[in-house]
């Protein structure tokens, strides 16, 4: 056999052993502009005019679908979390109509709230009416003290192969870091394929994630639930994580 035709051979052989061409269903969201700001830290110098506004100039409905920020929506007498940062929430009404594996609650609220480290948290479901939630403000320091709008939800798909790059197939650390999403594979770029793949073909799901594409700089925020809990509407038992790329 002659040199090229045996490399590729070689090739061909190390590509049919590798990952299979395996696709999930997921509810991919972007964000939408511009960002907003606790008005009681003012307009800084950085921050360009039509990137970020005080979060009094911005109209938020109760309930609505956001990431961070100093404007938090809860059910009437809840109070917030102490040692933990608002992470955001999501309208399962808008969310749940793209499920095709109809886990989601058709309905209600997701609210989450993590620790410093991102490592830890709470998620609260509440399946009461928007119009009856409360609203909060509350200035956060360092992590998730901006706000940022969901917007664009849709079903949407993504496939396993596409975490590899190469002709010999090379796991792609930061493949999926610029997605958010619902569901599908589970996205840490400092962890190896195996543990990525690991949680992926788990008894776990995905809840939430928020990515690169206009909610974090340089990391990935992810939630995970077991299925099972899903179902079951227990939300005590959630894993959380940060990527940083």
């Amino acid at each position: 056999m002659k040199p090229f035709f045996f490399l590729i051979f070689i090739l061909y052989a190390l590509n049919s052993c590798g990952p299979k061409n395996i696709e999930f269903d997921i509810i991919s969201f972007s964000a939408k502009t511009p960002k907003y700001y606790p008005d009681s830290i003012g307009h800084q110098s950085w921050m360009k005019k039509n990137e970020y506004v005080s979060h009094k100039d911005i109209k938020v409905e109760l309930g609505q679908s956001r990431y961070g920020g100093p404007i938090i929506d809860l059910p009437k007498g809840m109070e917030y979390p102490k040692g933990l940062y608002y992470a955001g929430q999501i309208d399962l009404a808008e969310f749940s109509i793209y499920d095709k594996s109809n886990l989601l609650p058709k309905k209600g609220q997701l609210i989450f709230f993590t620790n410093h480290y991102m490592t830890q948290g709470k998620v609260i479901y509440s399946d009461v009416p928007n119009s009856s939630l409360v609203r909060h403000i509350v200035q956060q320091d360092i992590n998730f003290w901006d706000g940022i709008l969901i917007e664009k939800i849709k079903a949407d798909k993504e496939n396993w192969q596409d975490r590899f790059t190469g002709l010999l197939s090379e796991w792609n650390y930061v493949a999926g870091t610029n997605q958010s999403k619902i569901f599908g594979i589970f996205t840490h770029c400092q962890l190896h394929q195996e543990e990525n793949e690991a949680y992926t073909f788990s008894d776990r799901v995905v809840l939430f994630q928020a990515g690169e594409n206009g909610f974090n700089n340089e990391g990935v925020f992810s939630i995970l639930i077991k299925k099972e809990d899903l179902k079951n509407r227990n939300f005590d038992n959630c894993e959380f994580f940060w990527g940083q790329t």
